[in-house]
């Protein structure tokens, strides 16, 4: 393959299913401490206990929070994996393509091969011409999808980042 690393597809989904069987294991966590300070209220009495109801009822609210916000990565993720998985099929289909006309595809620039190639034809030329700029044009489709694509999977860990901070925030409170 003469396009750069692209990514694991495989590596991405094996993580993002990962975060959201942790994300399984926090939630039912959560709910497991939530109900435990509400079984456990009635018997508390005293300043004390106020404090720690309120710390533990936070812990346990930030538990789910952080539950959701490991499944939302783990979704992107795993998202993120199916459409680097077809943009790298689309890409090799491609180069294919274009090796069957007697040109290459490198870092993402539809060239003649090296050597002679071709005839001394014009119209043969023009032809060879116009079909390395449509294969051009596809390729330029398939980078700028997986662009799009990492964009958004970019904007969604930095959601997950900001998210993950304001718990470790109120936690440390």
């Amino acid at each position: 393959m003469t396009t750069p690393l692209l990514g694991d597809p495989a590596s991405m989904s094996a993580l993002g299913a990962s975060l959201r069987r942790t994300a399984v294991h926090l939630t039912a966590d959560g709910e497991a401490l939530a109900s435990a300070v509400a079984r456990a209220t009635p018997g508390w009495r005293g300043p004390r206990s106020v404090q720690l109801r309120g710390r533990t009822s936070t812990a346990a609210e930030q538990t789910t929070a952080v539950a959701s916000a490991l499944d939302e990565v783990g979704r992107s993720l795993q998202s993120a994996a199916a459409d680097l998985s077809a943009a790298i099929a689309r890409l090799r289909e491609l180069e294919d393509a274009a090796a069957t006309m007697g040109l290459e595809v490198r870092e993402g620039a539809v060239t003649r091969g090296w050597g002679i190639t071709g005839v001394a034809d014009a119209a043969a030329v023009r032809d060879e011409d116009d079909r390395r700029l449509h294969l051009q044009e596809r390729v330029h489709q398939s980078v700028t999808a997986l662009g799009r694509h990492r964009a958004r999977l970019a904007k969604d860990l930095a959601r997950a980042q900001e998210l993950l901070a304001r718990a470790a925030d109120e936690l440390r409170r």
